[in-house]
């Protein structure tokens, strides 16, 4: 396979975990978003163009768009959600969906150690964490 096309899937920026487990006050002062706050993933509008994202092997690759590989040789492989999933935290796609039309996916706590403790400790060496006092 030259090409694995990862489906982008939007969580909306401004729905939150409701719990508040994630927001950690160490994290005040790390500029971004925090993707652990955010559960609720809308489904793709897939009537209307839905474009990917793409990890190719180079040397399979002849052009490219954006979103799409134009010409390649080889196979192409669509990777399911339970294998792969993207995580794009901004303004929703289908505004006018409710919290209630929304998926709650917490996949991602389940790597929650491991990427808080990294994470931590990578702003830390950068000065953005903040003191927990």
């Amino acid at each position: 396979v030259g090409v694995f096309q990862i489906e982008n899937h939007i969580f909306p920026k401004n729905h939150y975990e409701p719990s508040g487990k994630f927001h950690l006050p160490q994290w005040r002062g790390v500029p971004g978003i925090n993707i652990l706050e955010h559960i609720y993933r809308e489904d793709p509008a897939r009537n209307i163009y839905h474009p990917y994202k793409m990890i190719v092997q180079p040397r399979m690759v002849e052009q490219t768009s954006v979103h799409e590989v134009l010409k390649y040789f080889g196979q192409s492989y669509r990777v399911p959600l339970e294998v792969c999933r993207l995580i794009h935290v901004r303004v929703a796609l289908r505004g006018s969906l409710t919290l209630e039309q929304l998926n709650v996916d917490k996949r991602l706590w389940d790597f929650q150690e491991k990427l808080i403790s990294k994470v931590d400790r990578v702003q830390g060496k950068m000065g953005f964490l903040m003191s927990e006092n």
